[in-house]
């Protein structure tokens, strides 16, 4: 891993960079033509009746819990200032940066997160307005209002919590470690916030709201994004949920790196080969957007976001193929570590991959049945 001046995304600029409109993800494009989230919630109760191997009333209920702390922190906590709740009269003095910076990532670390990055605040990653999808979720604001963060919050820091290897390869199946994992970063973000609360400066968490994560996190140093759209981690892959803190505290922005994703992206294709809507690109990088999900002027491999939303709508769950199937998945251990030493250097790309499809490593689990799942209707 190298630690450069410059994300791995800014060669890639081929024009003028604007401000992204949240109503244009695909989640509140979905919200707004058909309440899709919904209706695949609806059809994975559907499913619950048929009993499909893997979609049944214990994977439904263990997917629905680990939301549990995500939803309730999505609706008190986040997208919003975080008020102190004791420390209402002091202020740590002078704080020194670099200190201050150990001492966040220390508390980071504690609170639970497993990545921690700190980044300049970059004005275009935050949305200019709020979606309907996570407008709905927060209660925070409203669709259409207008999203402004203020001048004062001059840096962010970049939480990643870890989806569980095992868990991942159940998808398209119900996998509930997407929803515990939305849940801890919930958890981690609120909770920073109220540590630096308490010290007297502000704090704004935030998982999916109010700006675009991955590139926050590239600009943190905690990996890079690749051919799937998702953050690359060089510990866990794309098996990871990002949450961040806004914040006036004076810190220390780490250096943003280069792990090689984007030469083993160019080469490997295997999330869009495997992907089930269709959604991810074969081809060579672009400029162009498929449509108003997409932003132009950067060389990337777009994403086809209602493809995606739709497939989740048909399954009945949301997916995560791409997670499965891509060589960065791997437990984090000395012998893929050993591997990634040449992943990261571009050494043997092609044949790397193909070990990786011969070892099964991308290949489904099979659901497990703990008991009987039987059904009776109310």
């Amino acid at each position: 891993m190298r630690k450069v001046k410059e994300p791995t995304y800014k060669k890639y600029i081929t024009g003028e960079l604007v401000r992204f409109d949240e109503r244009n993800t695909g989640f509140s494009r979905g919200a707004v033509e058909a309440d899709k989230y919904t209706l695949m919630h609806k059809r994975s109760v559907e499913n619950i009746a048929k009993q499909i191997p893997g979609k049944t009333i214990l994977d439904h209920a263990r997917w629905v819990s680990g939301r549990t702390v995500d939803y309730l922190l999505r609706k008190n906590a986040l997208a919003r200032e975080t008020s102190p709740i004791y420390n209402k009269k002091y202020r740590l003095k002078d704080p020194d940066p670099q200190a201050m910076s150990r001492i966040i990532k220390e508390a980071a670390l504690w609170i639970g997160a497993d990545l921690v990055g700190i980044a300049k605040l970059n004005p275009l990653w935050i949305y200019t307005h709020w979606g309907l999808h996570n407008a709905m979720y927060t209660n925070a604001a409203g669709d259409g209002d207008p999203i402004e963060i203020p001048p004062e919050y001059k840096m962010v820091i970049v939480l990643a919590s870890e989806m569980h290897y095992e868990g991942m390869r159940y998808t398209p199946n119900v996998e509930a470690e997407t929803d515990i994992g939305y849940s801890k970063a919930a958890w981690c973000a609120s909770s920073l916030a109220t540590f630096i609360a308490e010290l007297g400066f502000k704090a704004i968490p935030a998982v999916n709201e109010l700006g675009i994560s991955i590139p926050m996190a590239v600009d943190a140093g905690l990996g890079e994004m690749g051919r799937s759209g998702q953050l690359i981690t060089r510990e866990f892959g794309p098996r990871v949920r990002i949450s961040k803190v806004f914040t006036d505290l004076p810190l220390i922005p780490d250096s943003p790196v280069d792990i090689g994703v984007q030469k083993f992206c160019e080469k490997c294709k295997l999330c869009a080969k495997y992907c089930p809507s269709r959604a991810l690109m074969t081809g060579e990088r672009t400029d162009k957007a498929w449509d108003v999900s997409n932003s132009p002027g950067m060389l990337k491999w777009p994403i086809h976001a209602m493809k995606c939303f739709d497939w989740w709508v048909k399954n009945g769950t949301h997916c995560s193929v791409c997670v499965r199937v891509c060589p960065w998945n791997k437990p984090n251990n000395f012998l893929h570590r050993m591997v990634r030493v040449f992943a990261e250097r571009n050494i043997l790309t092609p044949f790397i991959v193909f070990m990786d499809q011969f070892l099964g490593y991308g290949k489904q689990a099979k659901p497990v049945r703990v008991q009987d799942p039987s059904v009776v209707e109310k």
